[in-house]
């Protein structure tokens, strides 16, 4: 078997187990299949195995014990923020909902904003609105976007409440997402920011800025947001 293979099928196997915990068939508490067992149900070896509980336990989704197996836990929650799929596609089948704290409006870009901008982005301002995302009722992550407001009539006026900005915009605008650049730090939340999210001040929080490029090439999208990590954690699968 190829390195290639090796590494495929590993990733299989977390992503089985993952899903398997996920949909319940196996429950917190309940014990995985031995090493022997996974080692004949996927036709490989105890290190590619290993390896892939290892990484189940660091997600949270196991608990390994000596002389009794891998135990399911109680896993956190997983956000897709790092992924360019977008929040919702990241969190899936989880309760998540979105309040509009800033409606959507036209305005000019911010004398000291995060990214450069060139000429045509300036001349033509930005839509900015900001949302704040739930996660079973518990606020999780604080977001201000800016869009380049170019080829997008009437979207002022749309509803982002508890909606996907990307499905939005592939609906009605035929914008998709390309590719991207993203920068993360880990910082101490602020008194606004503590308000929002509903944690003690100077609590941790990851910080990150983003720029996407789509396929409308006059078209970006340019994010700030605050993350809560205490009860989840970053998740995407590259």
């Amino acid at each position: 078997m190829s390195k290639k293979e090796v590494i495929h099928l590993y990733k299989k196997v977390i992503e089985d187990l993952r899903a398997a915990i996920e949909d319940g068939e196996y429950k917190t508490g309940d014990l995985l299949p031995s090493e022997n067992e996974l080692c004949r149900s996927y036709d490989t070896t105890r290190v590619t195995i290993r390896q892939a509980l290892s990484a189940l336990a660091n997600m949270g989704y196991i608990i390994r014990k000596h002389g009794k197996g891998s135990i399911v836990s109680q896993p956190k929650s997983g956000l897709g923020i790092l992924s360019l799929s977008g929040v919702t596609a990241g969190i899936g089948t989880q309760k998540l909902t979105t309040s509009i704290l800033q409606k959507p409006v036209k305005q000019d870009w911010p004398a000291d904003f995060f990214f450069a901008i060139d000429d045509s982005e300036s001349k033509n301002g930005c839509i900015f609105f900001s949302r704040l995302r739930h996660i079973d009722e518990t606020p999780v992550l604080y977001e201000e976007t800016y869009i380049t407001n170019v080829d997008l009539p009437r979207f002022s006026s749309r509803n982002l409440e508890n909606r996907s900005l990307f499905k939005i915009l592939k609906e009605f605008y035929n914008v998709e997402v390309t590719d991207g650049e993203q920068k993360i730090w880990a910082i101490h939340a602020d008194k606004n920011i503590s308000a929002l999210l509903n944690i003690k001040t100077s609590h941790p929080v990851v910080h990150m800025k983003r720029r996407l490029q789509t396929n409308n090439k006059d078209v970006r999208i340019y994010s700030s947001l605050f993350c809560n990590t205490e009860e989840n954690f970053l998740r995407d699968t590259f």
